[in-house]
């Protein structure tokens, strides 16, 4: 039995399910919805966070810690996130107890099985896409973000859309009613040994839907994928643009994938109405202070298409100044896309580097931000800066900031800690000296 029909069996039982690390913005999603078919849910994490909070308000009991005491007769299964690993001490008291052991990405796709299932992938957009859907429809979803202004990252439906992950290959598991590629660029190396394989869980993805794949006209993989296959439809951004709250050419693209598919269940003018409206997306081009001629942004860009974009973005807006802080996420993915992250920096006119967040990796050889660094060219020197935690770079960049200058805070690791460091900055002054403009050279490229 494959992973996904055997969840599907848990799901059918019912029960009392745990899981690992509920406090994960997918987890908590998953625990919602299990709570919401009726499962008697528990969890556990290590820390408390907005989503343990919500959890517990919805009566889902939430401890600190692991530990094998969690796991007793009285629970029917487990579910983990990937990043837990088999010999984690609740993982194998579970095994030892004979109890059903399933994967967050395996358990989402079989809680949709009997859903109007609208399935988003791709290696960027996702969440934002998703999270457009939801709302244009008014929908159930499972985003993988908190969206401003709403209490939740799932909400049940008959119609879901939820975010369906290739980072770990589980968005083969899917057999939705529709599907959406925004795009599809090689990542998550800690998974996918090989770009082909990594290509090969969006072909499954196609094969496995069941009416219509929307897919970017604008990208390359998906076009050859998708473009002989006569269930799937092409979409692209409209010659005048989507009047969006969201700046930046790739929330274009993202609204484009949005209007295309919710025009199986609305008008074309209802909902450019509601992508109007839009709530934004928690670190996605945040503002998380302005104040003193200074903004200060949250990006949860860490792919170099993705850093380039926010870049480009941030240019669009015109700041005297452009400053970056930047944390790499994984040591695989700094080792194998090395190369391309000093040119998606271009536009800068200084960045601090921080240790690379490990996401439970162990170092690899050529993977340390120090490595990142030795591949910047020369006329970097004077721009680039490094330091040994995210305290000193806080510390080191809040008082050189001045009115005139835009800070971006760039990552998916822990970085948010600085975001929110800067929700309480206060410049010393609100007619601080203006920043020269020295921003030189193209961002890059956006994606798609």
């Amino acid at each position: 039995m494959n992973p996904v029909d055997r969840a599907k069996e848990c799901i059918e039982k019912g029960g009392h399910v745990h899981l690992i690390g509920a406090g994960g913005i997918g987890m908590a999603g998953v625990a919602f919805l299990l709570k919401e078919r009726g499962f008697a849910v528990s969890g556990c994490d290590l820390q408390e966070n907005r989503q343990t909070e919500w959890l517990r308000k919805n009566g889902i009991g939430i401890s600190l810690g692991h530990h094998e005491s969690h796991i007793g007769e009285s629970v029917d299964w487990l579910v983990r996130s990937t990043a837990v690993s088999d010999t984690h001490p609740e993982v194998r008291k579970a095994k030892e107890l004979g109890i059903p052991v399933s994967r967050r990405g395996e358990v989402l796709p079989a809680l949709m099985r009997d859903r109007i299932c609208i399935a988003v992938s791709g290696t960027h957009g996702k969440t934002t896409t998703t999270a457009m859907i939801a709302q244009v429809l008014g929908c159930g979803y499972c985003v993988g973000g908190e969206i401003a202004g709403i209490e939740g990252v799932a909400m049940d439906g008959n119609v879901m859309v939820v975010e369906a992950d290739e980072s770990d290959g589980t968005v083969a598991g899917y057999r939705p009613d529709f599907a959406i590629i925004t795009n599809i660029e090689y990542d998550h190396m800690e998974h996918h040994a090989s770009e082909s394989a990594f290509i090969g869980c969006f072909e499954k993805l196609i094969q496995k839907t069941k009416n219509k794949v929307y897919y970017c006209a604008a990208d390359p993989i998906a076009g050859r994928l998708c473009s002989a296959d006569p269930k799937c439809e092409a979409f692209t951004v409209p010659a005048s643009r989507i009047a969006l709250p969201l700046p930046g050419r790739h929330n274009q693209w993202n609204a484009a994938a949005a209007l295309a598919i919710s025009r199986h269940w609305k008008s074309k003018a209802e909902i450019l109405r509601a992508l109007g409206e839009i709530q934004p997306i928690r670190r996605r081009f945040e503002t998380v202070y302005e104040g003193g001629g200074i903004r200060i942004v949250s990006d949860y860009a860490h792919h170099p298409t993705e850093i380039a974009a926010t870049i480009q973005t941030a240019k669009e807006l015109e700041p005297q100044r452009l400053l970056g802080v930047f944390q790499p996420h994984r040591y695989t993915r700094t080792l194998a896309l090395g190369p391309d992250f000093p040119s998606s920096f271009q536009g800068l006119d200084k960045l601090w580097l921080v240790p690379v967040y490990a996401a439970s990796e162990q170092p690899v050889p050529g993977g340390t931000t120090k490595d990142l660094m030795d591949l910047f060219p020369a006329n970097w020197d004077e721009r680039l800066h490094y330091c040994q935690t995210l305290e000193t770079a806080w510390a080191e960049i809040r008082p050189k900031l001045r009115a005139g200058d835009m800070l971006l805070v760039i990552g998916a690791g822990d970085i948010e800690q600085v975001a929110e460091q800067a929700r309480r900055f206060r410049p010393n002054s609100d007619s601080l000296p203006r920043a020269q403009n020295t921003n030189s050279g193209d961002s890059g490229s956006f994606y798609p």
